[in-house]
């Protein structure tokens, strides 16, 4: 065991048993400033380490996540000043509070959260608690199901870049979506007794559309150049923000690799899980994962050991997604009322029943024996263009906007006819 691993230990473990004690004040006092003293040491100790992975967090922030997130960001906001999201949240109230008791609204951060990646469906559920379409615990309950890991990254970084199997793409995604959608029937439970919306049916449905639609021609005074440009310096500033904790993560999670402390964390853990057929290698991913998504995945796709072990943390670390993606979720919903703790919980569980759900599809459709060997190695998703990420996204957020539209007009359609045939009975 390393000193800096021996250092972090007993941090963690003072500031556990003194939690309650008037001495905690000074120790979080000292926290900060320590971390950040030992972390400019290492800086200078380990700078071609920092160099190196600041400039691979910059370039996969420049050439992956801008054309990726940037275009989900824009329409997000225009369509959120506009009133789009209230008037298809009105529509969609039947079916969001039924299955998650959330707001017809929070349909939009679902289908944008599963279709777009980290931190977009964060971005959408703090904008609809500020533009108070949401209750806190309803932005609470949303949050935690609707912050996802992006299509293409599972099916193209994921997939194709690390496992060599374009095929096993759909398998991934489709449990993690699965997964989301399972924390978010567990999570309609939170706190059920708080004050929240009645449910809209039938006439009532039809009614509240129509005064909306009035209120918003009535009150239509927003101006097109400025919604634009509001949205374009929102959408600019959150993505410095999401670029900046990509390239320090990036900086942090190379740093404890090479002081070696996340090999000596996985020697701790391996001596207690020495019995069981995990093998040590995924337990490093596992680590690696718990502060960053990629890297984890990335190790975990490496491991040597069996296919099905990797395929099981690798759907356990794009559920939990990361300290860097929960930094920045927390620097978004820091600015509204909205907890954290909640999301973080969610997230936990998103891990657990993606493992859960990726295991029980590989035995129960025998898909292990024709995942086991890698299929069209000489694929490498890094031969993706800075345009075809952003042609992607752009076809993914059209999708996202055209699925929430049917689905609502399909709500309206026969919410429509059984009027009638009430009326006409």
């Amino acid at each position: 065991m390393n000193l800096l691993t021996l250092l972090m230990i007993t941090i963690i473990i003072v500031a556990f048993f003194t939690r309650k004690t008037p001495y905690i004040i000074y120790l979080k006092s000292f926290l900060l400033p320590t971390i950040c003293i030992a972390f400019i040491m290492l800086l200078i100790v380990f700078s071609n380490t920092a160099v190196e992975s600041a400039q691979k967090g910059l370039n996969l922030w420049l050439k992956v996540v801008l054309p990726s997130l940037f275009p989900f960001f824009v329409a997000s906001d225009i369509l959120n000043k506009t009133g789009f999201i209230k008037t298809m949240g009105i529509l969609l109230e039947p079916v969001m509070r039924p299955l998650f008791n959330v707001p017809g609204c929070g349909s939009f951060a679902l289908a944008m959260g599963l279709t777009s990646g980290y931190p977009v469906g964060a971005k959408l559920a703090s904008s609809m608690r500020k533009e108070n379409l949401l209750t806190k615990v309803e932005s609470e309950r949303l949050l935690a199901f609707t912050n996802n890991s992006g299509p293409l990254f599972i099916t193209g970084a994921v997939a194709v870049g690390m496992f060599k199997m374009p095929g096993l793409g759909v398998l991934l995604l489709g449990c993690h979506m699965l997964a989301s959608i399972t924390v978010g029937l567990l999570f309609r439970f939170y706190k059920k007794n708080s004050k929240s919306e009645k449910t809209i049916y039938h006439k009532d449905l039809i009614q509240k559309l129509t005064i909306d639609i009035k209120q918003s021609v009535n009150n239509t005074k927003f101006n097109l150049g400025k919604v634009l440009g509001d949205a374009i310096k929102n959408a600019l500033e959150i993505m410095l923000t999401v670029g900046g904790f990509i390239i320090l993560f990036s900086v942090i999670i190379d740093i404890l690799t090479k002081t070696g402390f996340i090999l000596s964390l996985s020697n701790i853990v391996f001596t207690f899980l020495n019995s069981t057929s995990i093998n040590k290698e995924i337990i490093t991913a596992l680590l690696s994962g718990f502060f960053e998504i990629t890297t984890g995945a990335d190790l975990a796709s490496r491991a040597n050991t069996s296919f099905i072990q990797k395929l099981i943390s690798v759907s356990i670390i794009m559920g939990w997604a990361g300290l860097s993606v929960h930094s920045q979720v927390y620097s978004i919903v820091s600015k509204t009322d909205i907890s954290i703790k909640p999301y973080l919980l969610g997230k936990f569980l998103q891990g657990i029943f993606a493992a859960i759900y990726i295991f029980l599809a590989i035995k129960i459709t025998g898909l292990y024996s024709t995942y086991s060997q890698p299929a069209f190695s000489t694929i490498n998703s890094t031969s993706l263009s800075w345009y075809k990420y952003l042609h992607v996204s752009c076809y993914n957020l059209l999708m996202s906007i055209f699925i929430v539209i049917l689905t609502a007009f399909i709500i309206l359609f026969f919410t429509t006819l059984k009027n009638k045939m009430l009326s006409s009975n």
